[in-house]
């Protein structure tokens, strides 16, 4: 049995009626100036078929999708909204035509693809012509990503099969409505096929979510709302626009000694990069979930505006438990999720901003099982292939390989009462004398203050921090330094030649 196809094209009944399950109606959508063309029917003469279609024809009700375009907020986008209450909103090559229709024109004018799904898969009647359209709506997508388009989805009731599995999971950010019946087979299917019941923990939306599968939960009514807030952050008309003027800190840095240093750092009540991802940026959206099965909660990978100017902001909590119950430590779900918000910096040109602040990654043997040293590796690499400008900020405790993958930007600062290490001072006390209660004394040697790290031409810049400026003016000194060396980096011709130079040979 196919997961990917639909098990039934008959009618729902009332009580399974699910005809506006992503709480736009079909009248919103505005035709497209462009002619769709309609397949030719029964291709296979699949018995009963042709039947099926004229009476859905004789009800209006033609398609299993409508495209067209869409106003989210005060923006427009194109939207392909898929129809349960047709042929259980089967995807055949009619279908797969109107999609790739619709990205084309998308693509051309630079909107917005928002895919709202409802649909039981692939159109069985239709047999491998119908199966096919999954590559043709993944070429869509692949196209999009190609020219900077962004794509958007809200996974309604039901969404499986061919459509769940190529468009409806390829979008930059993918919500999904907590109760609607998600996967790539549906329960019964599932259930067939394995032999076995499939519990109440799985195929629904709030369980995708959980799995790190989708970046956020939105009932119908909600998803208008939280589609035009992405859609904003977005829109290749609205994510590159101006700065906003910011007053010129004038409070003055402050030289710690190193044991001082690291107290400060490690006090309770100390802001996390999560508090100033609200303080310092503009209506920040978080990702979730690594795609792949995971959610870390200490990785931060969020979409931000700094006034007109969308920015991804990256950065580890220290104060979240990951998922291996250990606080502040990112594992390798956590560095997944950070690649993913940088993957999609590099797709949309948007800048980065990485705040940093954990004692290190987590190397727990849960964690190593799982890939910690490939997933920081990878972070690297992902960090120095933006091509836009990139700015790294020491928050707090800059912990060693696990906080440099994040770091190695354009420019690197740091607060005045942060700090920046090869180890933790523990672990080169254990390392130096088998004893992690004589940290205070290699932490000197350590060279790993502010000032040193700037006197090494490690960090580029110093700012003062929560504990020495108070956290309210802190947060206002990095948002004003932030704005002003982004732009400074803006009009540097030569800033990624000059971060080849700085990172490599």
């Amino acid at each position: 049995m196919n997961p990917t196809a639909s098990t039934s094209l008959d009618s729902p009944s009332p009580a399974l009626s699910r005809a506006n399950t992503s709480g736009i109606r079909r009248d919103e959508l505005r035709p497209l100036d462009i002619e769709l063309l309609p397949a030719s029917d029964d291709p296979l003469d699949f018995p009963g078929y042709r039947e099926k279609l004229v009476a859905v024809r004789r009800d209006g009700d033609a398609h299993a999708v409508d495209v067209g375009i869409l106003t989210l907020g005060d923006v427009e986008v194109v939207a392909a909204r898929g129809r349960f209450d047709v042929l259980a909103g089967s995807m055949g090559r009619t279908h797969g035509s109107f999609i790739a229709t619709a990205m084309a024109y998308a693509r051309e004018h630079l909107l917005p693809f928002v895919a709202l799904t409802s649909s039981g898969g692939a159109r069985m009647q239709e047999g491998m012509l119908a199966l096919l359209q999954m590559v043709r709506a993944a070429e869509g997508i692949r196209t999009l990503r190609e020219a900077g388009v962004p794509t958007l989805t809200h996974l309604g009731d039901p969404s499986t099969g061919g459509v769940f599995a190529s468009y409806g999971l390829l979008s930059d950010v993918v919500l999904a409505d907590p109760d609607a019946t998600v996967g790539f087979a549906g329960p019964r299917v599932a259930e067939a096929v394995t032999g076995a019941p499939v519990g109440p923990d799985s195929h629904h939306g709030r369980a995708a979510f959980a799995d790190g599968l989708v970046d956020g939960l939105a009932a119908p009514s909600e998803a208008p709302g939280r589609l035009a807030a992405w859609a904003q952050l977005l829109h290749p008309a609205r994510r590159h626009g101006a700065l906003p003027s910011v007053a010129v800190s004038d409070h003055a840095t402050v030289e710690l000694d190193a044991v001082e240093v690291v107290r400060r750092v490690r006090a309770a009540g100390r802001p996390s990069a999560r508090t100033l991802l609200h303080a310092v940026f503009d209506g920040a959206i978080e990702l979730s979930g690594d795609r792949a099965g995971g959610v870390d909660a200490v990785a931060i990978a969020a979409v931000a505006r700094l006034g007109e100017r969308s920015v991804v902001v990256i950065g580890f909590d220290r104060d979240a438990i990951n998922l291996h119950g250990r606080q502040g430590l990112p594992g390798p779900t956590a560095f997944r999720i950070v690649q993913r918000a940088l993957t999609l910096a590099q797709r949309h040109g948007l800048p980065v901003v990485s705040l940093i602040d954990t004692n290190g990654a987590d190397p727990s043997p849960a964690s190593e099982a799982l890939g910690i040293a490939q997933a920081i590796a990878e972070t690297f690499v992902a960090t120095l292939s933006i091509d836009a400008p990139t700015i790294g900020v020491v928050t707090g405790e800059g912990g060693s390989g696990g906080a440099l993958a994040i770091g190695a930007t354009d420019r690197l600062l740091i607060q005045d009462d942060a700090f920046f290490s090869v180890i933790s001072p523990e672990g080169a006390a254990t390392i130096l004398h088998r004893d992690p209660s004589r940290a205070e004394d290699v932490v000197g040697h350590l060279r790993l203050r502010a000032q040193d790290l700037h006197e090494l031409g490690i960090v580029d810049g110093v700012l003062p921090g929560p504990t020495t400026a108070g956290p309210e003016r802190a947060a206002a000194a990095l948002r004003e330094r932030v704005v002003t060396t982004l732009a400074e980096l803006d009009h540097d011709g030569e800033r990624l030649a000059r971060r080849r130079v700085r990172y490599g040979a």
